[in-house]
């Protein structure tokens, strides 16, 4: 009897099932892509460049990415010890991932990551969709476009263990995009704003700023 991944072997001499795990090659895909496990809609995931977990993987790299963006971001908001409830994959109606919760009033996040830039650098743009936009205009309370860079495609990359701890090969940068400087057709994200612990004081500052008035 044979197994996706694996094979069983029975006779007459063995006691008992023998399970022999079978190395599993990567199908070609489309140039520069490898087609790997197929995910859980049935469709095979998808993978730019090479990585010794494709084998595994179940989401595609934009996926991939997205939630590793997000992951990173709540780990500093945990590090700050500020809660973050992320919004419902089918209820991103306002064009945020989610609220940061401070405790006078939450401010409002939406969260990118990407390969395409590096670290380094002045600055790096994304392009805004116009009921991104309109939603964020709405909105009372600040919102802040996260922009997760990772330096490597391959996701081997994207992490490293090593003795003394780990280490994530990312960096994030922020910007605020609803009230003065709203974005247009474009979001600049300056690489001066490193989104760190201490960024929150800020954040917190400018949400309380929306219900007391700075004093004369």
């Amino acid at each position: 009897m044979t197994t996706e991944g694996q094979r069983v072997v029975t006779g007459r001499h063995f006691a008992a099932k023998i399970l022999i795990s079978l190395q599993v090659e990567p199908k070609a895909g489309r140039a520069g892509m490898h087609v790997c496990a197929v995910g859980r809609n049935g469709e095979a995931a998808r993978w730019e460049g090479a990585t010794h977990l494709h084998s595994i993987a179940t989401l595609d790299s934009n996926t991939a990415k997205g939630r590793f963006g997000v992951a990173y971001v709540k780990s500093i908001f945990s590090q700050a010890a500020v809660g973050f409830n992320e919004t419902a994959p089918d209820e991103d109606a306002i064009a945020v991932d989610g609220s940061l919760e401070f405790a006078i009033a939450a401010a409002r996040v939406q969260i990118k990551c990407s390969s395409q830039f590096k670290i380094s650098g002045k600055s790096a743009t994304w392009d805004s969709e116009l009921h991104w936009r309109d939603s964020w205009s709405t909105s009372a309370v600040p919102v802040y476009f996260v922009l997760v860079i990772l330096d490597y495609k391959d996701p081997v990359e994207w992490i490293q263990h090593h003795d003394a701890g780990t280490n994530h090969r990312a960096a994030a940068f922020w910007v605020r995009v609803n009230g003065a400087g709203a974005p247009t057709d474009k979001i600049v994200v300056p690489k001066t704003q490193r989104l760190t612990a201490a960024t929150l004081e800020l954040w917190e500052k400018e949400v309380k700023s929306c219900f007391i008035p700075t004093m004369p």
